[in-house]
């Protein structure tokens, strides 16, 4: 007995706790101990059951001795004690609650407990002797029988005996005996019956047997949650537990330990059960604030517990069980995902920040451990919670509102200038004291783990924080000495206690130099240049921690973005092209030419640094590097490398390649060398552009989130990008350097254009196929941006009908996505569209669109993008390119069937956009219109959809036209328009042709008169001239409708006359050859107006006109514009 107890003094010392290796050494060294001794001895020998109970469940916290202890055999050795503790279950409760919690450590070993606890076959229990004597009779000197009758084996009557049941009696007390019965059950049978009992109880809740029962259930329950933790199907079997638990709950007093336990192993449990039962179960009693509940006057079950218990006895179980509840939900990606119950965590986080948080530096703690869990967990929930609000800012999630708000609101302000920010930066100097206090060895680890938790909190809110918040501000405050918070940081830079707190530093130091409301250089005084020279010895040392060099490297590459002092100091450049001896260059060079042995961590963060270089032009950096033997040979060799795309991509090889290929753009474009022309051949040479577009392609359709997994660390996790976004970089990267390389820098290879060309167009096509994300969208944003740029460039590639057919696809993708990819795909993929049909000839553009198989479907498209709420910009393309199509297929196309349905609608936005003064995308409409009046179909539909009505509309554009080109250009359309829908419809809409020139005659003939006088009106004067040619020939219609108008025939008569006058005499060198055609063009339409209207005009002009007219009409410039006049009426001016 005493062996046991030295070994178990021996295993709980804090010299041995402190060490983690020798504990575990420790643990296997007794374990095997007492399994040899155990199969010689028997253990009633060995001492006190319940002393050798503790020993093994002591022993049995080290994880690998687990599964060995359930492979071993239960009859003898260690096995033994685990069935003897059951034996005696549950009089004697705690050696079989101690053991079964220990092994609760892993999914293996929980699944074999299960089975274990399902299937307990001896119950022991404390009964009266007066049951004990009539209920039982004895029949042999071991076993013991039961009457012929049942028996209750607790008090509340749920274990109950059958008749017959073997027992045995192993104590006699003088009032009652212990009795083993030979029963069948189960531990979580067991657990529901007590709670049950419990949840019934009418009496005090502080009476001695109630006490002692719900200590014994609250051992039980820390198994079952430890259990559930790592094998979730054990929540099938307590589908009543919570109910009960929470009932119970509802009777405790909140200032009894007893009680407080209870609840706190209560909350632990249900951190693990399903989010929505536990979490209703909690709202029921009232015992966490809701959104609906006013945060300052809320008060419910917790806060009298913590308030009446927790804080007067210096103990907090409830609040870290509390804080675990949370971690776990915000950990949990259903919960996340669950807006509602996100915002109600945020809501806790906020009491908890406000009535804990802010009072942990003031208040008494049962030990410094417990005051470093609660600041821990705490500031763990901070951290995730502030992830998911930078997840919700970042997709613009309107569900998570609210939740934004709340953070907004309240959680910031309260971290920038509220007390929550005094108890951070406090927590910031605990490192720091260290040095000047006695404290254990695991209680430093456990002080360093609290401070880089701090720091990766103050990283996050830093990067929310408003320009010159009071947390900036706390920075650079002097805290006496001539020190600051920040040059605390500094310092812990240097920190050997824990590479954590000095990797945490270095990053909020890199954040902190991102503020522009911060300088480092005077923030850090005269530490400025020690922290400089140490950070260097430290990137040249060979044996310092990667992860802390790459947090340096992040440091000074932030530097060069917002902190000009700081990076002269660590380039020193001494003189153009030389580095200083203390430069950080000299390991950066190093780094690039060892860079395939070295960890990619650190080959990422030496690229960033050298891409941020490039990025801002550090001119003199970029001289020294560029000077060095072989520089571009070493920095571009990734570039060469292939990519094995059948095994996982890990973000950093995608970033690598991505800032080696930035500074090539970067080069080329400011400052174009033979070795960049060199390196760019050879890439070209090796297959290097081609390999790249088609790896784009191949992940774009595949790219997931990395997940944290054994293999990775957690320090990766703080260098590393989700490969989504380490893929964006990459694809923004690979456009930059394609648009330098093919596009300005004019690449002569067509056929490496085509084919880049379209895998561009298939990996658009695979992106937009999946947007489920933020980085999606914008991946789909740089591939449509690349495309319009390379077929604007390039349009005359050797397979457009394939590029129309992904243009089309791609369309319909994006059409019927959720997002909105108005401006980031469907804009530039039109244009794109428009660009290709645009460069070429009727006749291959004609056969492209066949060969295409897509005409009808970009047709529909178009229709609906024109006549649904869309950007201008959107409206007036897919006008452009229906336009194309129209004119391009001509009568054998079928798109009139496809687009008769949507010209009552065409005409109505018209008219919309034309009584707005929307005149961008009125001229796009109108000029819509005026291809389609040229073709039968088209304007017997725009003549039933009431276009004379917008024609009337339009008119008022005349009105304006001395004001404006583009209302010139609009109103030119509108006569159009009409010119075109009478020459086809012809006498159909002769009648509404003459009711349009009859309204606005006025200005006609005023036009037609100024010509005599300057030609600023030609433009005008010219159209009228062809809608009065065109109305010629309607006189009887004329004279019917518009007497008015046609009484001013005698006028334009009148005026012709002169008008040729003026024209013959003033045809000179001067006169533009743009408006001698004009005036051309309106002669002959006037002319031949005035032949069917009165014959005999021609006699009387003949005579003055027949010998200076040939002069006129010998000049190549002043050939009538025969496209503009009428053929079927042939002219006789001669």
């Amino acid at each position: 007995g005493g062996g046991v107890a030295s070994l178990l003094g021996f295993l709980q010392s804090p010299a041995l706790q402190s060490c983690s290796v020798t504990l575990q050494l420790s643990r296997i060294t007794v374990y095997k101990v007492l399994a040899t001794t155990l199969t010689i001895f028997h253990e009633d020998t060995l001492g006190d059951a319940t002393s050798l109970a503790q020993v093994i469940s002591e022993v049995l916290k080290e994880e690998l001795l687990s599964l060995e202890f359930w492979d071993a055999c239960a009859e003898k050795g260690v096995g033994v004690v685990l069935s003897s503790a059951a034996s005696t279950f549950p009089h004697s409760y705690k050696p079989l609650t101690s053991i079964c919690y220990s092994l609760a450590k892993n999914t293996a070993s929980c699944e074999r407990l299960v089975q274990f606890a399902s299937s307990l076959s001896l119950f022991t229990a404390e009964v009266p002797k007066s049951v004990f004597n009539s209920t039982v009779v004895e029949a042999d000197e071991d076993w013991l029988y039961t009457n012929p009758a049942p028996l209750a084996l607790t008090p509340g009557g749920e274990f109950i005996a059958k008749p017959n049941t073997q027992c045995n009696l192993r104590e006699k007390r003088p009032n009652t005996v212990i009795v083993q019965w030979l029963y069948d059950y189960s531990l979580f049978s067991y657990l529901d019956n007590e709670l049950a009992f419990l949840s019934k109880w009418s009496g005090t809740t502080t009476d001695q047997h109630f006490c002692w029962r719900l200590t014994r259930v609250t051992e039980i329950l820390k198994i079952v949650y430890k259990l559930t933790k790592h094998y979730p199907d054990v929540y099938e079997v307590l589908t009543k537990t919570v109910d009960l638990i929470t009932a119970i709950i509802t009777k405790l007093r909140t200032d009894t330990q007893t009680h407080v336990e209870f609840t706190a192993v209560a909350l632990k449990l249900i951190s693990v059960i399903p989010y929505k039962t536990g979490w209703a179960a909690l709202y029921k009693i009232n015992f966490l604030p809701r959104s609906d509940n006013s945060l300052a006057a809320w008060e419910g079950l917790y806060t009298e517990i913590l308030n009446y218990y927790e804080r007067p006895n210096t103990m907090f179980p409830v609040t870290i069980a509390l804080l675990k509840l949370l971690k776990r939900a915000c950990e949990n990606e259903d919960f996340v995902k669950d807006d509602q119950y996100l915002t109600e965590s945020v809501l806790i986080l906020l009491y908890v920040l406000r009535d804990v948080f802010c009072g942990i530096q003031k208040w008494r703690f049962e030990n410094a451990l417990v005051k470093l869990k609660m600041c821990k967990s705490i500031l763990v929930v901070i951290a995730k919670t502030m992830k998911h609000y930078n997840e919700a800012q970042e997709e613009r999630q309107e569900s998570k509102a609210q939740l934004m708000t709340l953070i907004e609101e309240h959680m910031l302000p309260a971290l920038h200038t509220g007390p929550a920010h005094h108890t951070l930066l406090n927590i910031v100097s605990w490192c720091s004291a260290l040095d000047n206090l006695n404290v254990e060895e695991h209680v430093q680890r456990k002080v360093c783990s609290v401070v880089s938790h701090t720091l990766t909190v103050l990283s996050l809110v830093i990067k929310l924080s408003p320009a010159n918040s009071g947390l900036e501000q706390a920075l650079v405050v002097s805290t006496g000495e001539n020190s600051n918070i920040t040059s605390q940081i500094a310092s812990y830079t240097y920190q050997n206690k824990s590479v954590k707190v000095s990797l945490h530093a270095t990053r909020l130091l890199t954040d902190i130099s991102t503020t522009n409301a911060v300088s480092l250089y005077s923030a850090l005084g005269s530490s400025t240049v020690p922290l400089a020279l140490a950070f260097v010895n430290r990137l040249t040392s060979r044996s310092q921690d990667v992860y802390i060099k790459s947090s340096i490297l992040d440091f000074i590459s932030a530097a060069v973005e917002t902190q000009p002092s700081v990076t002269e100091l660590f380039m020193s450049i001494e003189k153009e092209g030389v580095l200083g001896e203390n430069s950080c260059l000299h390991p950066v060079l190093d780094y690039i030419k060892r860079s395939t042995t070295l960890p990619h961590v650190l080959v990422c963060s030496v690229y960033r640094l050298l891409y941020k270089i490039w990025h801002y032009r550090h001119t003199a950096a970029i001289t020294a590097l560029k000077n060095t033997e072989k520089f571009w040979e070493n920095l571009c060799k990734h570039c060469f490398e292939e990519i094995d795309l059948d095994k996982t991509i890990s973000s950093y090889q995608l970033l690598i390649r991505a800032y080696t290929f930035h500074i090539l753009a970067n080069d080329i474009f400011y400052n174009p060398s033979e070795a960049t022309s060199d390196m760019v051949s050879q890439l070209q040479e090796r297959d290097c552009f081609l390999y790249w577009t088609k790896v784009l392609k191949r992940i774009c359709s595949s790219v997931e989130d990395i997940t944290l997994s054994q293999n990775v660390l957690s320090e990766d996790l703080l260098f590393m990008l989700p490969l989504s976004e380490a893929y964006l970089s990459f694809v923004r990267a690979w456009r930059s350097f394609l648009v330098v390389t093919l596009v300005v820098r004019e690449n002569k290879d067509d056929k490496l254009k085509d084919q880049i060309t379209f895998h561009i167009a298939g990996a658009l096509y695979n992106q937009t196929a999946k947007l489920d994300k933020r980085v999606t969208l914008k991946a789909s944003a740089e591939f449509a941006s690349l495309l319009t740029i390379l077929l604007k460039r390039h349009n005359s590639s050797s397979d457009q009908p394939v590029l129309i057919r992904v243009c089309v696809q791609v369309l319909e993708t994006a059409t019927k996505s959720p997002h909105d990819l108005n401006q980031i795909v469907i804009i530039p993929v039109l244009a794109s569209l428009l660009n290709v049909l645009q460069g070429l000839d009727p006749q291959s553009k004609k056969q492209v669109l066949k060969d295409s198989g897509s005409t009808n479907e970009l047709v529909m498209l178009l229709c609906n993008q024109i006549t649904s709420v869309n950007p201008n910009q959107l409206v007036a393309l897919s006008c452009a390119t229906l336009s194309q199509v129209i004119e391009t297929t001509g009568s054998e196309g079928t798109w009139f069937s496809t687009i008769k349905t949507v010209i009552p609608g065409l005409v109505r936005l018209t008219e919309e956009n034309v009584l707005s003064a929307t005149h961008e995308v009125s001229e796009a409409l109108l000029s819509l219109m005026l291809c389609l009046t040229n073709y039968k179909e088209g304007a017997a539909a725009l003549q039933w959809s009431n276009i004379q009505r917008l024609l009337c509309f339009a008119q008022f554009y005349s009105d304006k036209l001395d004001s404006s080109a583009q209302l010139q250009r609009l109103w030119f359309l509108v006569i159009q328009i009409v010119i075109n829908m009478l020459q086809t419809l012809q006498m159909k809409f002769a009648e509404e042709a003459i009711l349009f020139a009859s309204i606005r005659h006025d200005r006609f003939m005023a036009i037609v008169g100024s010509v005599r006088t300057d030609f600023s009106h030609i433009g005008e004067a010219e159209l009228f001239s062809r809608l009065l040619y065109s109305l010629a020939s309607y006189l009887d219609t004329w004279h019917l409708k518009a007497p008015h108008c046609l009484s001013d025939v005698g006028t334009i008569l009148g005026t012709t006359v002169p008008i040729i006058s003026h024209y013959l005499m003033t045809t000179s060198s001067t006169t533009k050859d743009e408006e001698i055609t004009k005036v051309l063009a309106m002669l002959c339409n006037l002319s031949a107006m005035l032949r069917i209207m009165t014959p005999g005009i021609l006699d009387l002009l003949k005579e003055k006109i027949s010998v200076q007219c040939s002069r006129a009409h010998s000049s190549p410039s002043a050939s009538p514009p025969q496209h503009l006049v009428r053929r079927d009426l042939p002219l006789t001016v001669s």
